[in-house]
């Protein structure tokens, strides 16, 4: 087993070999996870949550699917998910986010923390990918419009991939806390590997 505890607003990263099980932990529960992966042999193929849509014809996971890359290849398998709540139409926070919509400066964010995590692997930041949004809710409202709110996991709480090839998970405990999302209160996350 190996595991990489992540703080509240930050992220961190692990190692997942094909057949092996990757466990999203929510320690203090209402966090969202900004899930990344990258195919260890080729950087460049990443999780893609428009590959996913594109497949799967639907807005929500459920257990059993297949989660795809931008080569439209099996990355992961989604094996348990008991708080049914997982977004893959946002992208990541950002500091422009902050700036825009909350006139905030030098705010955490779920896509520099992808930066930081991943820099030894040169990726123009431009090109970093679009993430899972675990355990976010995000209503569409009657007009179109997206909602927001709380996440509902508990603490405790876990997602559980099988990984379909040799990767490098990435998770972000969303530093978002000027709106309800994390409880306004960023909270710890854990990578869990295990082989069984």
């Amino acid at each position: 087993m190996n595991d990489t505890l992540i703080e509240g607003a930050r992220a961190g990263r692990i190692e997942v070999d094909e057949g092996q099980f990757l466990h999203i932990v929510n320690i203090d529960g209402k966090q969202v996870c900004d899930f990344f992966a990258f195919n260890r042999a080729n950087i460049r193929e990443t999780l893609s949550p428009g590959h996913q849509r594109s497949v799967t014809r639907r807005m929500f996971l459920k257990p059993g699917d297949t989660l795809y890359s931008v080569l439209r290849r099996p990355v992961f398998e989604l094996i348990e998910d008991p708080v049914g709540f997982n977004d893959f139409s946002l992208p990541a926070c950002d500091p422009e986010r902050y700036r825009m919509d909350f006139g905030v400066e030098e705010h955490r964010s779920c896509r520099k923390n992808l930066e930081e995590v991943m820099s030894g692997f040169d990726i123009p930041y431009e090109y970093l990918p679009d993430p899972f949004n675990f355990f976010q809710p995000t209503p569409v409202k009657v007009d179109g419009t997206y909602g927001t709110g709380t996440s509902p996991a508990k603490p405790g709480e876990r997602l559980v991939l099988r990984a379909l090839m040799d990767v490098i998970a990435v998770g972000s405990s969303c530093p978002q806390d000027q709106i309800p999302l994390n409880d306004f209160n960023p909270s710890r996350l854990k990578l869990v590997v295990r082989d069984g």
